[in-house]
């Protein structure tokens, strides 16, 4: 208590100043509404301030603890990721043993090599004779024709892509079946040429390539193209050009096809 006391008493001005000035903060806030609401803005401004502070404050010794919940976070989901690429492997893999018709086997592949830019292009395919891979197999995608399997080693197999000046395909007009040869004349790599269409057979830009039923190699009706433009001057064939549906240059994901009556076929014709 005299501790007390004698702090008073030495410091009675400046605490008696502190109670005065406090005492005329109050009566000047309540003395008019203008005055009590610009003390009431200052305050709440110095309130929202150190409040913004002590949230930053706060925010950064959380930190540690935020990091260590996103880590697990992304751990979680990395396994998920890896848990679902697994399956989606799985099921393709499966839909590659179901997708079996009379004729033609299927089997997945993924490119791992790929020129455009070259006259004769070729592919690289990850999987090779361990996979039942084979010469002169088909590779196709969803929506378009790639080329044909020419080299095979146990683990890769090398494909001539349909951007290559020597190989032509038999290929035919959707809508009416006339069908020709389909090549690519070493330009534009996202266009191929079909030739000996007669130049009775009406055509229109626009319309749908596939491939036709003469070829052993590939299924027939699978798409290839659309016409761009056409013309016959000085031949008795149209000279059309396709505009391809598949762009080679975002190839990852194709099938292999297999014709499993190529051999007796090619014996039968003489080939």
């Amino acid at each position: 208590m005299n501790n007390l006391l004698r702090f008073i008493d030495k410091h009675q001005f400046v605490l008696l100043f502190l109670v005065l000035e406090i005492f005329s903060l109050w009566l000047l806030s309540n003395h008019t509404y203008y005055q009590k609401s610009k003390i009431e803005n200052v305050a709440r401004s110095i309130s929202g301030y150190a409040n913004f502070k002590i949230d930053n404050t706060r925010s950064y010794f959380r930190l540690k603890e935020t990091n260590s919940v996103l880590s697990q976070e992304n751990l979680r989901l990395r396994k998920q990721v890896a848990v679902l690429s697994a399956k989606i492997e799985t099921l393709h893999e499966t839909l590659a043993d179901t997708i079996v018709d009379s004729v033609y086997l299927y089997s997945p592949a993924k490119i791992i090599n790929n020129s455009t830019n070259k006259q004769y292009n070729y592919l690289t395919l990850n999987k090779g004779s361990n996979h039942g891979v084979e010469t002169e197999m088909g590779v196709i995608t969803n929506n378009g024709i790639v080329g044909i399997v020419a080299g095979v080693s146990p683990n890769y197999s090398t494909v001539i892509s349909l951007l290559n000046i020597d190989l032509k395909i038999s290929a035919k007009l959707k809508k009416s079946n006339h069908f020709g040869s389909l090549y690519w004349e070493g330009k534009n790599y996202q266009q191929v040429i079909l030739s000996d269409i007669p130049q009775h057979v009406p055509i229109s830009v626009g319309d749908t390539i596939t491939s036709s039923e003469f070829s052993s190699i590939f299924p027939e009706n699978i798409p290839i193209g659309t016409i761009n433009s056409f013309s016959s001057i000085g031949s008795n064939f149209h000279t059309i050009k396709v505009d391809l549906f598949r762009d080679f240059k975002e190839l990852y994901n194709v099938w292999l096809v297999s014709n499993k009556h190529k051999e007796e076929r090619k014996q039968l014709e003489g080939i």
